[in-house]
């Protein structure tokens, strides 16, 4: 099984754990939770005041949430590391064979473009356009002896640089940031629900369930923008570097972890720039 098999499986499930196992829940649990709906309507209708503080919260509730959170954390991981997998395998160099000479002056180049002078191979890992390629080609002086047969492997490069693009290369990126997003937002939901269910022992499925429940969609959007607020003028400019930014990474799961930090803030930046609504 390919990684987009195994992708789209994980994919799958993520969603069907996200948008229909909590429906499924409530429906097998229909009874107890109408009972448990009425109870707490006759207590809040006897004392307003303990509206604010009724938990009508079952242990099976604990249990299902707790399992929502672990399957859907580790399906992000296992998302992670094939999607890593795939975009590591996406951005090996296209390299063509030229000749091996250690009398070469050629000028030094972009940081994407490498010429081995051992193996006698030239090696790019981006697409490379005709502004590049007249870059390339503009490495060895004109009056140089190899000047003919480096151009020509300048050729061949560009030529199997754009034949080998990946047109979906720039979604699995965003992909990858997308799910350490989720990562992030995973883990600070696993430290916040055992501190309410386990120390404070004060959780309230009842009232805090739809939090939990669009948490990952949160990560997940999360993600992407940072990444691209962050790397976004690489996908403008149609080429991104051939290794991916561990910083970047880590901020997109910082974003995912601190997610409600993030919105507030740029809830804070729209009404600066748009003014308050």
């Amino acid at each position: 099984m390919n990684n987009e098999s195994i992708l789209l499986a994980c994919g799958g499930l993520l969603v069907v754990i996200v948008a229909l196992l909590p429906m499924i829940l409530l429906w097998f649990n229909r009874k107890a939770v109408r009972v448990l709906s009425t109870n707490a309507n006759q207590v809040m209708t006897a004392n307003p005041a303990a509206s604010a503080v009724h938990n009508i919260n079952t242990r099976n509730a604990t249990i299902y949430t707790a399992t929502f959170i672990t399957c859907t954390t580790i399906l992000a991981l296992i998302m992670f590391y094939y999607v890593h997998q795939a975009v590591t395998e996406k951005v090996k160099p296209i390299t063509v064979n030229w000749i091996k000479t250690d009398s070469l002056k050629i000028k030094p180049g972009p940081v994407w473009f490498y010429y081995d002078s051992k193996l006698g191979k030239l090696s790019a890992l981006h697409e490379i356009t005709d502004n590049d390629k007249t870059l390339l080609i503009a490495l060895v002086e004109s009056g140089d002896e190899n000047y003919y047969s480096f151009t020509r492997a300048i050729d061949e490069l560009t030529f199997l640089s754009n034949k080998n693009n990946d047109g979906n290369f720039y979604s699995w990126v965003i992909l990858l940031y997308a799910i350490a997003g989720v990562i992030g937002v995973q883990l600070r939901t696993i430290n916040n629900f055992i501190g309410v269910a386990c120390f404070k022992n004060e959780f309230n499925f009842h009232r805090w369930w739809p939090w939990y429940l669009v948490r990952p969609l949160l990560g997940f959007i999360t993600g992407a923008v940072v990444f691209l607020l962050i790397d976004g003028k690489q996908l403008l400019a149609g080429q991104l570097s051939g290794d991916l930014s561990t910083i970047v990474l880590a901020v997109a799961f910082l974003g995912g972890f601190s997610a409600d930090d993030f919105y507030e803030l740029l809830r804070k930046i729209s009404k600066r720039v748009f003014g308050a609504t």
